[in-house]
């Protein structure tokens, strides 16, 4: 009897403490250039890699679900840091699957763009959001100061560790 308790313990615990990633991805055009959305950040796509899945919102699919290996087809997984277990996370997310894709970068709730769904899961604030003309066409100029993230910011915070969970 003791055994099986300390066995279900232990599986318990791996499920529980489940690590989270947060995966940057390299994308490309279709001339086969990399898209750079920042000056001083090479990634255009941020998901969270957990339990063998990656949850992302990208404009073909909106907030989902998505088996590691179909993020192919949105980019290349470039860099990707741990951070640590969110309690309640599938619950967390569950109310925002199925949501479409903002394409407005808005910070509200009945759209998600990739780095705002991210940012909302670990709990990052927005902050007033910088489109480079050099890199982003002018009619983004009017969201200049707008609240937001980038996939950049998310990963400046994580490694500076700017947030607690």
């Amino acid at each position: 009897m003791l055994k099986n308790l300390i066995v279900f313990g232990l599986l318990c615990a791996s499920v529980c403490f489940a690590q989270l990633e947060v995966a940057f991805l390299e994308v490309k055009n279709a001339k086969g250039e990399i898209v750079q959305l920042e000056p001083d950040f090479p990634y255009a796509h941020v998901v969270i890699l957990w339990d063998d899945k990656a949850l992302h919102s990208h404009p073909r699919t909106g907030v989902a679900w998505s088996n590691p290996s179909d993020l192919d087809q949105f980019g290349t997984i470039k860099e990707t840091l741990s951070i640590e277990p969110i309690e309640d996370f599938e619950q967390l997310i569950e109310r925002w699957i199925g949501h479409p894709y903002d394409s407005r970068f808005s910070w509200e709730d009945d759209a998600f763009y990739c780095s705002e769904l991210v940012a909302k899961v670990l709990g990052l604030s927005p902050e007033p959001m910088h489109f480079d003309p050099n890199l982003w066409p002018p009619s983004f100029s009017e969201l200049e100061g707008k609240p937001g993230i980038s996939p950049g910011k998310i990963y400046r915070k994580i490694l500076g560790r700017a947030f607690s969970f």
